[in-house]
């Protein structure tokens, strides 16, 4: 018998690896001088942002996909905007990235984005350097 949860887990990633590729190609179209010439990257990652807000916004209070998260104020400061800085940082300079370097790169880019969250962590103290977790990730640039 398959496990639900397991099909959906690889659906899931199997969208998410989708919508990625796709907007890493929307973004070199947008960007690009031979064909849309849009020269504003932050401009187009404050659209991301503001889409993405809009979609969370309908997904979690109009059409209750998940329950909403009761939060305080210093949760909400000390978890919630570092991350979306973080993030809006890294759209930001990927965006920016696009007019300088090819979508192949990009992709090779964010594969090792594995390998640098783990590299952060153990620079940060919040996760220690173990040496299975460290050649699982070097596994990936071989």
């Amino acid at each position: 018998m398959i496990n639900k949860t397991l099909v959906l887990t690889y659906l899931y990633l199997l969208i998410y690896i989708l919508l990625s590729s796709g907007v890493i190609l929307y973004n070199k179209w947008v960007l690009s001088p031979k064909y849309f010439n849009f020269p504003l990257p932050i401009t187009l990652t404050m659209i991301h942002m503001g889409f993405s807000g809009a979609v969370a916004f309908l997904l979690v209070r109009v059409f209750k996909v998940v329950t909403p998260v009761k939060m305080s104020f210093e949760i909400y400061a000390t978890c919630v905007i570092p991350i979306s800085a973080f993030f809006a940082s890294s759209l930001w300079f990927g965006n920016t990235a696009y007019l300088h370097i090819s979508v192949a790169f990009i992709q090779m880019l964010k594969a090792l984005m594995p390998v640098a969250t783990f590299v952060m962590a153990v620079v940060c103290g919040t996760d220690k350097p173990r040496l299975r977790a460290s050649l699982q990730k070097l596994s990936v640039l071989f």
